[in-house]
């Protein structure tokens, strides 16, 4: 899951997204935390006001002399005189139970009240036109007499309240959750610079533009710059002493290789004059494939290489006047080393030129992000079965049948150095159609 996850969203995405995810986290618990903090403070307040009112209202209540209830006596101007104001008393003493003007004819049914959550001092309940009450229960004792005084107010003022809270929680949570993510963006475009240019670098050395990757990256990515530098320089000496090594020893094969053909007694001998050829055709395919990438990588111009190389050979073959048709794209450019380029190209301008009847046909263009060259001709060709054994895209060239043709073989290996192809077909001008395909 880790690695279809890596494959999905990219370093600049994920560091986005964390801080993203860091800043919702922290925008959410400190409004939680805000929110909390102001309610408990509404509640507390909205309690001092209860108990102010309801020590008012315990100055208003006396006994009368040979009454066994208790009685109110106060302002009738003030927030319970009022009908239905939203602030009430109700006092409940000997199964007696008094109210204030503003409840008019009703009651609170207190038995239905519950603590208020952040405040368990504080109770609430349905007013009488089912409107939110918070109040206070207070157990009194006037002149020997024992009573419960219930005070009540809306609720609604703090309700009010914190749904402007939550409001402006709200859109400071969205501002902040922006700003972070802008900021974050900004700070992943900046911080990522420097690895865009050493990826940039690193194309450029491996497109032969530069030599090696530099350290101009900043004190976090300059040892690993130098790292890849050094990894690249040690790459390079081994690949170069392995091509060393594999000339050395072709060539040092074939010197006794041509002593042994041209012995005259081995010329006797069929079999291994046709094995010592073998052997020194395999000499020179693995030279040239060990050869194949080591000059310097370079733009190629496909349309000029391919002009040189066929004026060269219609000197070669101009006793047998062939038709050389070329169809170029212009501006049509290959990456890579030239010398690979003439050797692959001329193996298979030189096959057609060999095998054509009267015409040679050759395409250059350019298909998304390769270079396809194709190249027939009017000879007899390949029949299906060959074209099948040595020409199966995807296959190597190290099992050809006898006649393909060594110069086949070595321009397929060249092509797979590359990473491209070498492909034949029947060709519709009746001979052999070489496609071969270079990533541009």
């Amino acid at each position: 899951m880790l690695i279809k996850g890596s494959r999905r969203f990219g370093l600049a995405s994920r560091l986005v997204a964390l801080g993203a995810l860091a800043a919702l986290l922290v925008a959410t618990i400190g409004g939680w935390a805000l929110r909390q903090s102001v309610q408990t403070t509404l509640l507390k307040h909205f309690e001092q006001r209860l108990e102010e009112r309801s020590e008012r209202l315990l100055a208003g209540i006396f006994v009368l002399a040979g009454d066994d209830g208790m009685r109110w006596q106060g302002r009738s101007n003030d927030e319970f005189a009022r009908i239905f104001s939203g602030w009430y008393w109700q006092l409940e003493n000997a199964g007696q139970t008094q109210t204030s003007r503003s409840l008019w004819d009703s009651r609170l049914d207190t038995a239905q009240a519950h603590p208020v959550p952040g405040n368990p001092q504080l109770l609430q309940l349905a007013g009488p036109q089912a409107q939110r009450l918070m109040g206070l229960m207070r157990d009194i004792e006037v002149e020997g007499q024992s009573a419960r005084l219930h005070v009540f107010g809306p609720a609604d003022e703090i309700a009010s309240e914190l749904d402007r809270l939550d409001r402006i929680l709200l859109f400071t949570q969205l501002g902040l959750i922006v700003s972070l993510l802008v900021t974050s963006i900004l700070q992943v475009r900046l911080g990522l610079v420097p690895l865009h240019r050493l990826r940039d670098r690193l194309a450029a050395v491996r497109t032969g533009s530069a030599a090696s990757v530099g350290s101009d990256y900043g004190p976090e990515l300059a040892p690993l710059a130098q790292e890849l530098d050094l990894v690249l320089a040690r790459n390079a000496r081994i690949v170069d002493r392995a091509r060393g090594h594999a000339a050395d020893l072709s060539h040092a094969l074939k010197k006794p290789l041509s002593l042994l053909a041209a012995d005259r007694e081995l010329q006797q001998n069929a079999l291994l004059r046709q094995q010592v050829g073998a052997m020194a055709k395999l000499i020179d395919r693995h030279l040239a494939r060990a050869g194949s990438g080591a000059g310097s990588v370079r733009q190629v111009a496909v349309a000029d290489c391919i002009g040189s190389l066929t004026g060269l050979l219609q000197r070669l073959h101009r006793e047998r006047s062939l038709a050389w048709q070329l169809d170029l794209a212009d501006d049509l450019h290959w990456r890579g080393e030239q010398t690979d380029f003439e050797e692959m190209l001329g193996n298979l301008l030189d096959n057609a030129g060999k095998w054509a009847r009267s015409r040679v046909s050759v395409r250059a263009r350019r298909e998304h992000d390769e270079v396809v060259i194709e190249i027939g001709d009017d000879g007899p060709g390949l029949a299906p079965e060959q074209i099948r054994e040595t020409g199966v895209r995807g296959r190597r060239f190290d099992e050809n049948v006898e006649g393909s043709g060594l110069g086949l073989a070595i321009t397929g290996d060249i092509a797979e150095t590359y990473g491209g192809e070498l492909s034949l077909a029947r060709s519709p001008l009746g001979g052999l159609l070489a496609c071969l395909r270079l990533p541009g």
